[in-house]
């Protein structure tokens, strides 16, 4: 297996290919409750290694001398000293050591394809982090995926490529409106009309418009840099293209109905 680095810190092992639990004590940050000796104090950290050790695995060893002193452990006992410091750790640490075993090319490929479909749902999540969705996320995490563990999901499943669906063009109100002949404000009565928004009062005499979650299918929300004076982020509604279909349907309904407030956004 490719040696291991977590937060920064180099995993050392002993001759029998234990790791060293002071390594990943450094790694989870220090703290003195994290140490080693503490954990060992918990009656289940013995029980482990002696049940583990029925199988003639070399669970601990202790080193109290010489150039490496410390508590070296197999895996699966740093995996209980990890969830014992914090589940946080625990799946960093696991993770950390699917990655360098997926990147051990000793290891068939039918048993890295497990560790690269956790590791493509991870980077999905990754992805989607950052305002990526649907098929443009799926295309970012198997590129990372093929980054950080050299498989590639996508060639062992033959699929030659993905539509990317953020193509697909987004406008402001005051766009759109000019695609139907209309004022931005007409506009985002008509993107309300269709449920698509609606208006909140954030302070005596303000308001301003926030998706409904119907209309999350069609708007993606993109941070200014500035805030409002409760604190709140400035935040602007895009629409994207696929919205119009429906906002035509509900246009030419309302321009049967009434004409001009679709024209000039005033009732005459």
């Amino acid at each position: 297996m490719n040696a291991l680095v977590i937060a920064g810190i180099e995993i050392h092992k002993d001759e029998d290919g234990r790791f060293s639990l002071n390594d990943f004590h450094r790694a989870a940050g220090g703290e003195v409750r994290h140490k080693p000796s503490e954990w060992m104090r918990v009656g289940q950290a013995q029980d482990l290694a002696d049940e583990i050790g029925k199988a003639g695995i070399p669970a601990l060893r202790v080193v109290r001398g010489g150039r490496s002193p410390g508590t070296y452990v197999c895996k699966e006992m740093v995996y209980a000293y990890a969830m014992w410091v914090s589940p946080v750790f625990s799946l960093h640490v696991i993770r950390t050591f699917d990655t360098a075993a997926a990147n051990d090319h000793v290891i068939p490929q039918e048993k890295r394809l497990p560790i690269a479909a956790e590791n493509l749902d991870a980077a999905k999540r990754i992805a989607e982090s950052f305002g990526l969705e649907g098929n443009q996320a799926l295309l970012c995490a198997n590129s990372m995926v093929k980054s950080a563990i050299g498989v590639d999901l996508m060639e062992m499943t033959g699929v030659k490529g993905l539509v990317n669906e953020s193509q697909e063009l987004n406008y402001t109100p005051t766009e759109l409106g000019a695609k139907f002949g209309m004022s931005a404000i007409s506009m985002n009565k008509l993107l309300a009309d269709c449920g698509l928004q609606h208006q909140v009062i954030y302070k005596p005499g303000k308001k301003r418009w926030e998706v409904t979650p119907d209309g999350k299918l069609f708007a993606v929300i993109t941070d200014t840099g500035k805030r409002h004076s409760d604190g709140k982020p400035v935040q602007q509604i895009l629409w994207k293209e696929s919205v119009q279909e429906m906002l035509a349907r509900l246009a030419e309904k309302l321009r049967s109905a009434a004409p001009a407030v679709i024209a000039g956004g005033v009732t005459r």
